[in-house]
């Protein structure tokens, strides 16, 4: 079933709440989103929910073609929302050179996977946040502000 604005129990004043709520500018900037998930529908999702926000959103399926990408332009991105399981790159390794490319982009892990599975992603990575799908709309933007509002955490060796 495709993830759609219905399906993860959003209302209309639920979205008029978000959308007053929203701070999708940092030091008077839009905020830049790379997204990476396999899943068309997530990124269709999220763009059409982030945009109409404020928030300059690049979605990509490939992991390796989202690197290539932030590559190029590692300081115009802010955060990253980004699947933790994924084909040919997983979420950690993605992570990993995420932060080694720009160690003070936010990266939130936006994922279905399991509360166990959960904790170890966070004890083994300093990400900044984490989103777990399915998702309300409202959660979600909570996270991402307070994300935004915080420095990003240090990647230690």
């Amino acid at each position: 079933m495709p993830l759609t604005a219905e399906n993860i129990g959003e209302t209309d004043a639920t979205k008029v709440a978000v959308q007053n709520a929203a701070q999708p500018v940092a030091d008077g900037v839009r905020i830049r989103v790379l997204a990476i998930d396999d899943n068309e529908d997530f990124r269709v999702l999220i763009t059409d929910l982030l945009q109409p926000l404020g928030f300059d959103v690049y979605a990509l399926a490939n992991p390796v073609k989202a690197l290539e990408k932030f590559t190029q332009e590692k300081d115009n991105f802010q955060l990253v929302l980004l699947d933790y399981y994924m084909p040919q790159l997983d979420g950690a390794k993605t992570f990993e050179w995420l932060k080694k490319l720009n160690p003070n982009v936010r990266v939130i892990i936006v994922s279905g996977a399991e509360e166990l599975r959960l904790r170890q992603i966070l004890a083994q990575h300093p990400i900044d946040g984490y989103i777990r799908k399915p998702f309300r709309i409202q959660e979600a933007i909570r996270i991402i502000n307070n994300v935004m509002a915080k420095p990003a955490k240090p990647v230690t060796r």
